[in-house]
């Protein structure tokens, strides 16, 4: 097997193979090898979207360059509503093989089922070995590696381990020099501290908040959806990443949050007491009547049961204490965080190498020359909708054409000295 390489990519996901490619488009005659630990590259982005592949979301800032570079993969794509792009097919594995076929044909060495175990950086004459293993049996022995002048690890977060990411990036990043943001689940339901059991498989619309400390942090509409012990939908994952991590032995900083929804955010409460007090007029109308229509019935039986009401109660008796209790709930109905679901649901990773560390515009290491990052690896996670795969085409974008921009000026020092002697 070849074993001198001028770029070795460790990951073949969207960011590792969006920078072979990148790098091979700006330097073709550059020699790249892709270590992909899996039979098959790409594995997790086969299955983003819900298989449909959301590539992408025209609110990206970098949208116009992640759509250019797919275009020259062969990948047609349409839009929604909401500005997230899917390939035309809504087949994420047909982009899968796009890619994978793209980096093939412009003569990217693809090195499958091997594991990245270790990277060493010669500090002195430059350049990096990467030890590799084909078996666990080989993962302690270091007799095997491949030589590369520039290394790029896009090896992902710990989000879908049985797609490849594992954490293996941020080791090998840390015994490089680099901080490391400790990793967390993002893009996940939230667990809740209390019974919400009664709720169970509900789905509403709302509005929810989350507060820290008495002021609100984040705010989002959409879908919600209720689970024995948490709650989900696409604004709850979002705000999954809000939540604040625990530093050290410092005290749980998520007891100092709360959630609020309010399921009826286009009534302003003066509406919503003109509606109440003109349904309890009726004397036939039970108190547990009164939210009927304004949510779906186990939600509005819970607002009531919270505001201190027995449903059964004629509506025409309560106070007006009474209806701006049942307001509250509709409008402000809390419940207090107390962890995020896990790994096995986490869309992404929040944390990872520090962004501090990196040079932005070029994804290069600030820390070790000729090290650069790209994808999950870092310490990013945006909001569902596209944004965390478009970071990753981007960013592995951006570092493929920088280690070959590299090569190219390199190459041409070299050409010059020797005209010169």
């Amino acid at each position: 097997m070849e074993k001198e390489f001028d770029i070795a990519v460790i990951g073949g996901g969207p960011a590792g193979l969006a920078a072979a490619i990148s790098a091979k488009v700006t330097d073709p005659k550059s020699r790249i090898i892709l270590i992909e630990k899996k039979k098959e590259p790409a594995r997790k982005l086969r299955a983003s979207g819900n298989g449909r592949g959301n590539l992408t979301n025209s609110r990206c800032d970098s949208c116009e360059e992640v759509l250019r570079f797919l275009s020259e993969c062969g990948i047609a794509v349409r839009m929604d509503d909401e500005g997230r792009i899917y390939p035309h097919s809504e087949e994420a594995g047909a982009v899968a093989d796009a890619v994978v076929k793209r980096a093939e044909r412009l003569g990217v060495r693809l090195l499958k089922n091997t594991s990245a175990v270790d990277v060493e950086a010669d500090r002195k004459e430059g350049g990096f070995r990467i030890f590799v293993a084909e078996s666990e049996k080989e993962i302690s022995d270091k007799s095997k590696y491949i030589s590369a002048k520039m290394v790029l690890i896009a090896t992902g977060g710990k989000s879908f381990a049985p797609y490849g990411s594992t954490g293996d990036g941020q080791i090998m990043a840390r015994k490089l020099g680099h901080g490391i943001i400790p990793m967390v689940p993002a893009l996940t339901a939230i667990e809740v501290k209390e019974d919400i059991s009664c709720l169970k498989g509900i789905r509403e619309k709302a509005e929810v908040s989350l507060f820290k400390d008495g002021m609100r942090i984040f705010r989002e509409r959409g879908e919600i959806q209720f689970r024995a012990d948490s709650v989900s939908g696409i604004c709850f994952m979002n705000m999954s990443s809000r939540l604040p991590r625990r530093n050290g032995d410092e005290e749980d900083p998520m007891a100092r949050c709360m959630i609020c929804i309010n399921f009826v955010p286009d009534i302003d409460p003066a509406g919503l007491m003109a509606f109440l007090k003109s349904k309890a007029s009726d004397t036939r109308v039970r108190a547990e009547d009164l939210t009927e229509t304004l949510v779906k019935g186990d939600v509005g039986v819970e607002v009531i049961k919270r505001a201190g009401i027995s449903g059964t109660i004629p509506a025409s008796k309560l106070g007006i204490e009474d209806l701006l209790s049942i307001i509250n709930g509709l409008r402000s109905f809390r419940l207090t965080p107390c962890g995020r679901k896990g790994w096995k649901e986490a869309q992404v990773t929040s944390g990872g190498v520090d962004l501090d560390e990196i040079d932005m515009d070029t994804m290069e290491s600030e820390i070790v020359r000729g090290l650069y990052f790209a994808g999950e690896v870092t310490d990013y996670d945006g909001p569902c909708g596209g944004f965390n795969l478009n970071n990753a085409w981007y960013t592995g974008i951006k570092a493929g054409r920088s280690m070959a921009g590299r090569l190219t000026a390199e190459t041409q020092n070299v050409q010059d000295k020797s005209d010169k002697t």
